[in-house]
């Protein structure tokens, strides 16, 4: 049966990968030896879901609210949707308010797909993910949040963490806020990097103990979820300009500039060929119940490292992750059996599902 499909998402500026696109092959600035890659575009992602669903013989139509709710309210009135593609990730300046778009589909009785209100706002205050994960004697990093206004404050002296730590704005998400330098070894590093998180961001700062381990994500899929085969980040040694080497992380750069050392510095594999099974099954277990505790729906992503002894720690649980096709999600999900066009097809049919009940969202 043909169903009425809206794709929400939020663009204000520029696809900047367009405009590398249009440019044309350049040189590195830190290698004249090589070029950025050809990185996919937003529109592109966009197509590719908008044929998937169309694919099953949907009526699909997409939408860019740009961060204007007026926007959003006319294109609902004017398709009359039976689910929403809920890809909104922000809106406006306020990081709350991506909970708050949802919270508009709960308030007009449309089903979505993805997390409701509630578990948007809790998985995206990093802070008090952490506490809820802590709370149900899950494992994650110890930490402490510092706020307050820039030069004026300081984390205090008895934190009870071990360096090295990271600093981390509290309520951003996308790794935005987080450089190499946000790994930080002594005291003067720390008031340095949390008077940054405190000024640039204007949010709290976040510190908690790095681990310095193997990083491994493991999505999920279906309620109850389903774990994938788990999906791990790999990073090149590198050492700074004062002969130590750099952490690895993912930083914004990284996961965003084509062009940036950081960018080539990091890539990812799925499966990962060399854990043992009941590491993967202990890790795979400890996602189905982080994504419970947060209460995250039909699809996410639970980010997490090993220590030095291989005990995992949860990192964060990232609702609504990424569907392009080249995406850590999308491939857990190609690893394990599913297609790109049949697991977009397999998360609208949730939202369809909960429309044809009634129920909330």
């Amino acid at each position: 049966m043909t169903r009425r499909i809206l794709i929400t998402w939020n663009q204000v500026e520029d696809d900047h990968y367009e405009a590398l696109r249009a440019a044309g092959p350049a040189a590195l600035t830190w290698d004249p030896t090589r070029t950025a890659p050809d990185v996919t575009t937003i529109a592109e992602e966009l197509d590719e879901i908008v044929d998937a669903i169309r694919a099953a013989g949907h009526h699909c139509t997409l939408v860019n609210i740009n961060n204007q709710l007026s926007n959003l309210l006319d294109a609902i009135a004017a398709e009359r949707p039976d689910a929403i593609v809920n890809m909104v990730e922000f809106f406006g300046d306020d990081p709350s308010h991506e909970a708050h778009v949802a919270g508009v589909y709960e308030l007009l009785g449309i089903a979505y797909t993805g997390a409701r209100p509630a578990a948007l706002e809790r998985c995206q205050r990093k802070h008090r993910a952490k506490a809820a994960l802590a709370h149900a004697g899950l494992p994650t990093p110890r930490y402490v949040v510092v706020s307050g206004r820039g030069g004026d404050v300081r984390v205090p002296d008895n934190h009870g963490l071990r360096f090295p730590v990271i600093v981390k704005p509290a309520t951003e998400d996308a790794s935005s806020g987080i450089e190499l330098a946000s790994v930080v070894a002594d005291r003067a590093a720390l008031d340095a990097r949390v008077t940054h998180v405190l000024t640039v961001h204007e949010q709290p700062a976040l510190v908690e103990e790095y681990v310095d381990g193997r990083e491994l994500h493991c999505a999920l899929i279906g309620n109850p979820p389903e774990p994938l085969p788990l999906f791990e980040m790999t990073f090149t040694d590198r050492d700074g300009p004062d002969g130590r080497p750099l952490p690895k992380i993912v930083t914004y750069r990284a996961k965003w500039d084509p062009g940036s050392r950081d960018f080539f510095d990091v890539d990812g594999r799925c499966p990962v060929p060399d854990l043992e099974p009941e590491i993967v099954a202990a890790i795979q277990d400890l996602a189905v119940r982080a994504a419970k505790v947060m209460g995250v729906r039909d699809y996410a992503r639970v980010d997490m490292r090993l220590d030095a002894t291989g005990e995992p720690y949860i990192l964060e649980v990232n609702p609504n992750p990424d569907l392009a096709e080249h995406g850590a999600f999308m491939q857990c999900a190609i690893a394990g059996g599913r297609t790109f066009i049949g697991t977009i097809q397999e998360i609208v049919a949730m939202a369809l599902a909960r429309a044809d009940a009634a129920g909330p969202g």
